[in-house]
């Protein structure tokens, strides 16, 4: 795991946990990434981090079962079964 996954995987740990605080968490990184000389680092950790959140909805929208989805899959089962048996 690179350098900036792991500034944005614990910046995403904590905003979940506390969202209210995002913003001094967001000041807490910048902090850390100026002591230790990495805030050329900040627009990759920003990039890295847009992508857990976008994976975390993607799994949240497809972890969803709606009706239509269910229906779907029984059709989709019903005529796997109907060509199998011709």
């Amino acid at each position: 795991m690179t350098t900036q996954a792991q500034y944005a995987k614990a910046l995403f740990d904590l905003v979940a946990q506390s969202p209210a605080q995002a913003a001094e968490h967001l000041k807490g990184l910048k902090a850390s990434l100026e002591r230790r000389g990495h805030q050329k680092l900040l627009p990759q950790i920003f990039k890295e981090f847009l992508a857990l959140v976008e994976r975390q909805e993607r799994s949240l929208r497809y972890a969803t079962v709606t009706k239509e989805a269910q229906r779907t899959r029984k059709l989709l089962e019903l005529y796997r079964t109907l060509v199998a048996t011709t």
